[in-house]
């Protein structure tokens, strides 16, 4: 038993890092495009796909912990994380092209 709970512990700490990483991925991005206001290299496609993706990713997400009563934690933050700075990117191309 006990090493099954620190297989888990590995597990559950392999998933905060994993997610806290591409939480903070996209965070140079959006602070270039707030400083600088250069959107000309994004594509429109890419930056709705990934927006849109994340978001609806994010809803199956919660759902299944909803129904299953519990909380994948690390995955709500990348996800949150995420869905703010793409729709951030996408509105900094709206207003800056």
């Amino acid at each position: 038993m006990k090493s099954i709970l620190k297989k888990l512990d590995f597990f559950e700490s392999l998933g905060w890092f994993g997610n806290i990483i591409l939480s903070i991925g996209v965070i140079p991005q959006v602070v270039q495009t707030w400083k600088t206001h250069d959107v000309d290299s994004f594509n429109w496609p890419f930056l709705l796909m990934w927006a849109f993706g994340v978001l609806f990713t994010f809803i199956y997400i919660v759902n299944g912990d909803l129904k299953a009563d519990k909380r994948q934690y690390p995955l709500w933050l990348n996800y949150l994380v995420n869905i703010v700075a793409t729709f951030y990117l996408c509105y900094a191309k709206l207003i800056y092209s």
